[in-house]
């Protein structure tokens, strides 16, 4: 019964009022388990996160001809909300469902700015934190069988592309969290 404090703000600390929700996504910020499917891709630890430890993760395409992503284990909801912080390293963010076309969305890290999404994706945010860090979520409607991190080309990339990765570009990653519900709350 103690109120949370939110110093995010800039200015004066605000009580953080905010519904209690439950993260679906288990080792949230070790990228490294085995509960996190890589395809085409690996992830190296220890560059600083958005809370100013050496806990981020760099995802790293590889060089094979495919989508390049990082999910976690299959979970499934209706209505959710799938977020993360990320930092540019050569590649477009693009968060997805495996259920249909209809559920992604890209965020260009370099640049700061949302691009494409999908017919089913509403509420796309993308929220600056310092250091290039940004912490970028979608919701969607729809049923889905797992949330997935992948990296693109470009802003304007459709759902899961396809290119051929270079073996050194990527994101930065830290703080992935699903939620069952139409907006993100705190991590």
């Amino acid at each position: 019964n103690v109120p949370r404090i939110d110093y995010t703000g800039g200015g004066c600390p605000h009580i953080l009022a905010e519904p209690q929700r439950t993260n679906l996504i288990l080792y949230s910020e070790d990228f490294s388990q085995s509960f996190w499917n890589k395809t085409f891709a690996s992830v190296v630890s220890g560059f600083t996160s958005p809370n100013g430890t050496n806990n981020a993760y760099k995802l790293i395409e590889d060089t094979s001809t495919g989508v390049h992503s990082i999910e976690p284990t299959a979970v499934s909801s209706n209505t959710y909300t799938l977020s993360v912080y990320a930092k540019y390293n050569g590649r477009i963010l693009q968060l997805a469902s495996t259920s249909t076309g209809g559920h992604y969305a890209n965020f260009d890290l370099l640049n700061g700015v949302i691009g494409n999404f999908g017919v089913t994706t509403t509420n796309v945010t993308m929220t600056e934190i310092s250091d290039g860090w940004y912490r970028c979520s979608m919701t969607t409607t729809s049923n889905m069988n797992t949330a997935i991190i992948n990296t693109v080309q470009s802003k304007t990339s459709v759902y899961q592309e396809s290119y051929t990765g270079d073996g050194t570009s990527g994101i930065y990653i830290f703080g992935a969290q699903l939620e069952q519900a139409s907006y993100a709350t705190s991590y």
